[in-house]
């Protein structure tokens, strides 16, 4: 590697040193709490925001005989995750304070899994989109069954690693029956190869491997009818994790899936195009229709991440060859969105924990506006942002998204979008009445932590500040489309 090719990489090399630093630090300089680690892992994430930050605004460049593309698509991608990471940290710290449970190693295994989502996002190669899958997906199975003492931790972590497993081995079928039929595993040379061969188009190998990579990446990013891990996962995962896991897993999966769309644009048309329109409007409506019957709020988000997975294929449906794609930059603004206001909505469930355990049933926040009127009014942004209300940047997110499908002709598709996402305002819209119109009972919750309240109130302050000017993530989203574009 030369110096050229690492300070591409830059952070990815930062967050690699900053996994290894918490490593050794928690081995020869143990402090009781841990807070000594998460101030140094959030160092390293502020270094290679730094570094991603740069790299909006350099040229794009094939590294590594063409395995990793280092441009702006990847940085804007770098900087979704270390915002992410850096939240998921805060939160973290919190709540292992409020577990009395010492697991140091929370850090480094969060460090390293966003090394993984880099890496996925910068792949240009199908062997490096596995092996970059799979560093991500090891590390958070871990996370997932992070609480030792708690079955539901245990059987979320069991439940991800052995459905994990089977995604894995899909995806790398697929993988290899790609290369048996054309010979190659990098992206771009498979698209060269794709354009106008007649042959490849009616190869069923050809077609069987593209659709278990499809079967391979719709785990990842909870495509129904992949999701059945989704609830259960995200229901048992410590909350921390599963706001990691909602908005970082997820940003990484689309962010691959783009360049499979990219790749797959010569031949993906047709009865293909139709079966994911399919996909698309099954995933949205059942997430949606599901997670109205919700009265426990991990379990409701976890639904509502299953709708907006099909919320987001629409725009991947959308996806033209256009420099500037509208579909590909909605794409993009949305993920970045979605990514604050999940995050932010799993921190009130951190707020709310006790050493005896998460209670997030929806009665348990009746009256909390009253106890806690800052915390709630955090929340409150988090699910009018989910919602698409306006001025939140969940609403840009949707705007760009659904128009980019309606000039592409996708009207009907656009059109049970916004039906669908009328349906979620009313479970979103319930969590702030229980918020502010509910009289507290017996089992209402209460937290008193001010790290928590901070990294809320972050990221509320962000969604607002996207959804007031959003020329401002829009920018960077028409950059990293155009680099995508220019990579093909």
């Amino acid at each position: 590697m030369s110096f050229a090719e690492a300070a591409r990489i830059a952070p990815v090399l930062w967050l690699t040193g900053g996994g290894l630093a918490v490593l050794l630090m928690d081995a020869f300089w143990r402090r009781k709490g841990g807070d000594h680690l998460s101030v140094v892992a959030a160092i390293f994430l502020v270094l290679a925001g730094l570094a991603a930050n740069r790299g909006l605004v350099q040229e794009g460049q094939t590294l590594f005989h063409g395995v990793i593309v280092a441009d702006a698509f990847t940085a804007f991608f770098d900087l979704i995750f270390v915002v992410v990471a850096l939240l998921t940290i805060s939160v973290g710290a919190v709540y292992l304070r409020r577990m009395d449970d010492e697991v140091p190693e929370f850090y480094a295994l969060v460090l390293f899994s966003t090394v993984g989502m880099m890496l996925l996002a910068a792949s240009n190669d199908l062997l490096s989109i596995f092996l970059s899958l799979e560093l991500m997906s090891v590390g958070v199975y871990i996370l997932a069954a992070l609480q030792r003492g708690n079955i539901y931790s245990q059987e979320a972590g069991f439940k991800y690693l052995l459905l994990g497993a089977f995604s894995s081995a899909f995806l790398l079928y697929g993988i290899a029956m790609l290369y048996g039929t054309t010979g190659t595993t990098n992206l771009g040379v498979l698209g060269a190869r794709m354009g106008g061969n007649a042959a490849l188009a009616e190869n069923p190998v050809f077609w069987t491997g593209w659709g278990l990579m499809l079967v391979g990446l719709g785990f990842k990013v909870a495509m129904v009818p992949f999701h059945f891990w989704t609830p259960d996962v995200y229901q048992g995962a410590p909350a921390p994790v599963a706001g990691y896991m909602s908005a970082g897993v997820k940003a990484a999966a689309f962010a691959v899936l783009l360049r499979v769309m990219w790749t797959g644009m010569p031949l993906l048309g047709g009865l293909v195009h139709e079966m994911l329109i399919g996909f698309a409007v099954l995933t949205m409506t059942f997430g949606n229709i599901v997670a109205l019957a919700q009265s426990n709020l991990k379990r409701m988000l976890a639904y509502s991440a299953i709708a907006h997975a099909g919320y987001l294929l629409v725009g991947v449906l959308a996806v033209g060859p256009e420099t500037n794609d509208p579909a590909t930059r909605g794409v993009l603004f949305y993920l970045a969105a979605y990514a604050i206001m999940n995050v932010g909505a799993f921190a009130v469930v951190t707020f709310v924990s006790r050493r005896d355990g998460e209670r997030t049933e929806l009665a348990g926040f009746a009256g909390l506006a009253r106890r806690h009127p800052w915390v709630s009014a955090g929340l409150a942004v988090c699910m009018f942002s989910l919602a698409g209300v306006p001025p939140t940047a969940g609403f840009w997110g949707k705007f760009y998204v659904f128009g980019a499908a309606i000039q592409k002709g996708m009207v009907g598709l656009a059109v049970v979008a916004l039906l669908n996402s009328a349906v979620a305002a009313y479970y979103y819209l319930r969590v702030v009445v229980y918020l502010y119109m509910r009289e507290p009972g017996e089992e209402a919750y209460s937290g008193d932590d001010l790290q928590a309240s901070a990294a809320l109130g972050a990221a509320a302050f962000l969604l607002l500040w996207i959804g007031l000017f959003p020329s401002s993530v829009s920018e960077l989203a028409r950059l990293g489309a155009a680099a995508l574009a220019r990579s093909f």
